[in-house]
């Protein structure tokens, strides 16, 4: 089953209709809901539920305690196991090991036979059922159970899934119900307030939808950004040491431009005595692993060895082969002979301002070339950031950037 936009969002959008066309098996379908009407259309033959964990365990304790004699309904009912792959995924979640975890179905409450799950489980020996479980453990049990019992190939709205659960356990939950998912061919649209349970998905697949005061949607936009608009800011799980304030400059512009998103999982600081200052801090300071931070050193261009760095080095380098100020330089003088004929300085001043200021700082120093040339446009980091803009539109120099960050997002994924 395929599910798509008809139209993508990539900036804030007032909501007024939405669109939505896809496949399911070889039918094409199409729906379309209108939102000042509230009215809406759509021939998918796909069958559609809503799981809305919390609210649903919450009704199922309501029923179970209003009878005092709860456990005469179970009489006659044989109860169904979780299968041990579901069981597995319980214990995951919750970070608790079970023997067993009992399903009974209860149709007294219902008229139409629409049962109810009665669980009863053992976990360390102690044996224990639905009145004693805690809120967490039963909305888990509860959204597994019901996820893995759907007809495959079904349409699931999650409605906040993580409710009552731990922080450990909403980032394991999101694991578990993308499992189920692929598993069951199941196309699934969730709601939720946390996080930490979508931190881990691509931004691709996160969308941030408001009602007040009128609809709108925002998508594409980094993890990051979604989990401050919620509060919370990502904890830092790498610590760049650079050779200096230039360079320091000069990763922090690669990051902003490749991997926005990135900026905000690191700490980048520059050391006192460039290399080896990296080099010692290195050496001498290990963590990583159950820390949740690396430190990793990232040496300008003119380090560069042949060849690429080793999988488990801590050690990788910014683009080119020189000092990132020559290397700035050198590529501003090949914009000033005509080459890069595309590039528009993203300077508040403009081309000719760019022009006449390096036109002053011909012949100077070269550390002072750069800091003089900063002052000109309102700090290094703004003319910094435009040279790396720059820096981009060079075929190599562009992919030894991307690998550079690749290498870091791939040392924080690692974790």
């Amino acid at each position: 089953m395929v599910l798509r936009f008809a139209e993508r969002q990539k900036k804030l959008t007032q909501l007024k209709k939405v669109n939505l066309s896809g496949t399911y098996g070889s039918d094409q379908w199409v729906a379309d809901f209108d939102v000042s009407s509230s009215t809406g259309r759509t021939d998918l033959r796909a069958p559609v539920f809503y799981i809305d964990a919390a609210r649903e365990t919450g009704e199922i304790l309501r029923q179970f305690s209003l009878d005092s004699q709860a456990q005469d309904l179970l009489e006659g009912l044989d109860p169904a196991p979780f299968d041990p792959a579901l069981l597995e995924l319980l214990g995951y979640v919750l970070r608790r090991s079970y023997s067993e975890f009992l399903v009974y179905e209860v149709t007294a409450f219902s008229e139409e036979d629409d049962p109810l799950p009665y669980f009863a489980t053992e976990s360390m020996g102690i044996r224990y059922s639905l009145p004693q479980m805690g809120r967490g453990e039963l909305s888990a049990a509860y959204l597994l159970w019901r996820v893995h019992s759907l007809p495959r190939g079904s349409i699931v709205v999650l409605e906040e899934p993580e409710s009552h659960l731990a922080a450990f356990s909403q980032e394991k939950l999101v694991d578990c119900v993308v499992s189920l998912a692929v598993d069951r061919d199941l196309c699934l649209l969730v709601s939720s307030h946390s996080p930490g349970f979508f931190q881990g998905l691509p931004q691709d697949n996160v969308t941030y939808i408001t009602s007040i005061p009128a609809p709108a949607v925002r998508s594409g936009l980094p993890i990051s950004q979604l989990s401050a608009q919620l509060g919370l800011r990502p904890n830092k799980a790498a610590v760049l040491l650079v050779e200096d304030r230039v360079a320091a400059e000069v990763l922090h512009a690669t990051l902003s431009h490749l991997d926005h998103d990135l900026l905000s999982r690191v700490d980048i600081r520059h050391v006192a005595n460039g290399e080896s200052g990296i080099t010692r801090v290195l050496a001498e300071i290990q963590v990583g692993g159950s820390t949740g931070v690396e430190i990793l050193g990232i040496f300008d261009g003119d380090q560069r060895p042949d060849g690429s760095p080793e999988q488990g080095a801590k050690i990788n380098y910014l683009a080119g082969e020189e000092a990132p100020e020559t290397l700035l330089r050198g590529l501003l003088i090949r914009w000033r002979m005509g080459e890069f004929r595309n590039w528009l300085p993203p300077l508040p001043e403009g081309a000719e301002a760019l022009r006449m200021a390096l036109e002053g700082l011909d012949g100077s120093d070269l550390h002072d070339w750069i800091e003089e040339l900063g002052k000109t446009f309102g700090g290094l980091r703004p003319i910094v950031r435009a040279s790396v803009d720059l820096l981009l539109d060079d075929t190599k120099l562009n992919e030894q950037s991307v690998q550079l960050v690749g290498w870091i997002r791939a040392k924080i994924n690692a974790q």
